[in-house]
């Protein structure tokens, strides 16, 4: 039967909340959920971002409000869409990791942050202060950056040796999500400029896209040889497939 992301989201929101893993002081390990290892490559991968729940030291808790508000869009494989098409809005963990990959090559002022950041993005996108200084703040209380003394009025921030640890963390965790979904975390859907009459492509490639999720997720949990072994055949002749108009191209 083929898998509904958004029915399996509601099911592991269920688990959450039977287990009362609601709240920080609830926060529970895979193994207390009973749940698969993949959950945690989710979490560390771009749709993870916009997914309710949040990790503390190895352990998730629930985040009730952000559970409550969930829209449908992003839960159905497409969860940068917003930011790829410039509208501004960034998905939930975007600005958290993206500050700690800043402070890893040097230390940075709240509005300098800010600054890059709308650089970086040619002016789509740049953190309001009520969302950047707050997110030091709680980065400073779990130690994952330090304050430095204040030179020319500005208050900077480095990254800890806790930080440090907690970043190579999450990259390996990236890696590891590239190496086990072909789709990966990659910056846009592809074929996103598309002519209006081949327009069709892109909805294509989305729909694969959240069907090699969806089959990630079932094999995760239910590792089957004789399934493997035919999605295995299906890779290969798509492969080759694809070669065959590639060369056709050329």
């Amino acid at each position: 039967m083929q898998l509904n992301l958004r029915e399996k989201l509601n099911e592991t929101i269920k688990i959450f909340r039977e287990k009362g893993a609601t709240n920080k002081a609830g926060a529970l390990t895979l193994e207390e959920l009973g749940l698969p290892k993949m959950f945690k490559y989710l979490m560390s991968s771009p749709m993870g971002a916009d997914l309710p729940f949040l990790e503390e030291d190895g352990k998730y808790y629930l985040d009730e409000k952000h559970a409550s508000d969930i829209k449908e869009g992003m839960i159905q494989g497409i969860p940068f869409s917003n930011w790829v098409k410039q509208t501004g809005r960034v998905p939930r963990g975007y600005l958290r990791y993206r500050v700690l990959f800043m402070l890893r090559d040097k230390s940075m002022a709240g509005s300098e942050i800010s600054d890059q950041i709308e650089r970086d993005t040619a002016g789509s996108y740049r953190p309001s202060p009520g969302s950047i200084y707050p997110l030091l703040q709680q980065l400073k209380e779990r130690g994952i950056i330090e304050e430095l003394p204040v030179v020319d009025g500005k208050k900077r921030y480095k990254l800890t040796e806790l930080g440090q640890a907690f970043l190579d963390e999450q990259t390996g965790m990236f890696e590891q999500m590239r190496k086990r979904l072909i789709s990966g975390p990659v910056p846009a859907p592809p074929f996103l400029e598309l002519p209006d009459d081949i327009k069709y492509l892109s909805d294509s490639a989305r729909g694969l896209f959240r069907r090699m999720m969806e089959l990630a997720i079932e094999i995760c949990e239910n590792p089957d040889p004789n399934l493997a072994q035919e999605v295995d055949s299906l890779f290969k002749k798509t492969s080759q497939r694809l070669d065959d108009i590639l060369e056709r191209i050329e």
